[in-house]
């Protein structure tokens, strides 16, 4: 880090130490993705943080008493999920995939229940 500090110090440009580490890769996520051994390979996947996220907008979206019809809820989910997953599609990991589609579907019945 004090290499790159210099450096880019000549530069006259800052370091934001906060954001920057240096680590090994499968310890930091970067744009919302992690990276993950699975033998020699190396797999990208979803950030944890990126996933709990997109988790809170989700039940903010299929929040049961937002007295929207089932459409509309729909209409935004649909926005939504489709930008992040054209976002994540790089992501190797579709067991990832098949759980959230599990927990989506289950707060869509919530909502539709409770109308």
């Amino acid at each position: 880090m004090q290499f790159l500090r210099g450096q880019l110090g000549k530069l006259r440009l800052k370091v934001n130490e906060a954001k920057s580490a240096v680590a090994r890769p499968e310890e930091r996520k970067f744009l919302g993705f992690s990276f993950w051994h699975l033998g020699e390979r190396i797999i990208r996947r979803i950030a944890p943080q990126a996933l709990k996220t997109m988790k809170e907008r989700v039940r903010q979206i299929t929040h049961r008493s937002g007295g929207r019809s089932i459409e509309q809820v729909i209409a935004e989910l649909r926005n939504y999920l489709r930008g992040w997953r054209e976002y994540f599609r790089l992501a190797e990991t579709p067991s990832v995939f098949r759980d959230l589609d599990t927990w989506i579907r289950h707060r869509l019945r919530m909502v539709q229940l409770k109308q």
